[in-house]
């Protein structure tokens, strides 16, 4: 009751100093927003957990190359191969870019935001389809019809939420493609927000060793640890140079010296946003190695991520 009988006194001596209470004020709104600003961000990004199934055992596969001077080296279609391939601890393990692509045929022309994606990275995350089904091995081989998989705010504000959508056609970057999925309205993909995903169809057969472009997620065996893990792709380094060829005006001796070695961390970790571009100068260290893409369409460089400016063909 104490207490109770005082805050007269205290409203009446507030209000003889009505500059200082409000600079009190101002001040304890300013501390209380900034602190649950910040335990809001925390919780998004250290504290909850990736949207996935058993998401502790989902992580990122990236490289170094202190040869070079860089901590975090993307992906490339050579070392993506030679993983699937021959991992021994990798449950399966998948590749992705962002991407922008123009869509014609149904209203007004549009450039929307892609997700590139070889057929394992959906299947590593355990994605269901709201409808249809996901993309296979036979959709990400290269000569195949294209097909595609909307996200469900794409299929809502394009297609109204229609059942019947699957088999319908859209045609990206002026080429027909058959739609074969929806994707619940719970799927969240890292930090990408694309209004569909294409395959990226990358073939095997013209695969060198180079293009550092992209991104890998994988989904370790259970009981498998992140030492493991970057032990096995240790090991299956040096198979790449043994089943790729080099670049013209690249050696056996300058990717040596590159001393590509693993770097495989925790998919929250991408989350976070820690994954940096190389500097600008990585770009003239490597540029002979990195010549001469696998397709048309993806730049090929030693950069990290980008901002989903590239262009799907």
């Amino acid at each position: 009751m104490a207490i109770w009988s005082e805050i007269p006194r205290v409203c009446r001596r507030l209000l003889r100093a009505p500059v200082f209470t409000l600079v009190t004020m101002l001040t304890l709104a300013v501390g209380i927003g900034a602190n649950t600003a910040i335990f809001s961000i925390v919780y998004g990004v250290l504290l909850k957990p990736l949207p996935f199934a058993e998401p502790d055992r989902l992580v990122g596969v990236w490289h170094s190359a202190p040869g070079m001077g860089i901590p975090l080296l993307n992906q490339s279609p050579a070392t993506y191969f030679t993983y699937r391939e021959s991992g021994r601890v990798l449950e399966d393990i998948g590749m992705w870019d962002n991407g922008q692509v123009s869509i014609t045929g149904r209203g007004e022309p549009e450039r929307v935001r892609a997700l590139l994606v070889t057929d394992g990275v959906l299947g590593v995350l355990k994605v269901q389809p709201l409808l249809g089904r996901l993309f296979t091995k036979a959709d990400d081989s290269p000569g195949v019809p294209r097909r595609v998989i909307l996200t469900y705010g794409y299929w809502q504000r394009k297609f109204g939420g229609a059942r019947d959508v699957i088999g319908r056609q859209v045609n990206v970057e002026s080429e027909p493609c058959d739609i074969i999925g929806v994707l619940p309205a719970s799927f969240k993909f890292l930090r990408a927000d694309p209004a569909l995903l294409l395959p990226l169809q990358f073939n095997r057969a013209d695969t060198f060793i180079g293009n550092f472009s992209f991104q890998a997620i994988a989904r370790l065996r259970p009981g498998t640890t992140l030492a493991q893990a970057n032990a096995d792709i240790a090991r299956m380094i040096p198979l790449v140079s043994q089943r790729f060829p080099l670049p013209p005006g690249f050696t056996a001796k300058m990717l040596e010296e590159v001393r590509l070695g693993p770097n495989v961390r925790p998919l929250s970790a991408d989350v976070i946003g820690e994954a940096a571009a190389c500097s600008g100068s990585c770009w003239a260290r490597s540029a002979s190695f990195c010549s001469s893409p696998v397709r048309t369409w993806p730049t090929c460089s030693w950069y990290g991520p980008r901002d989903g400016s590239r262009n799907w063909r």
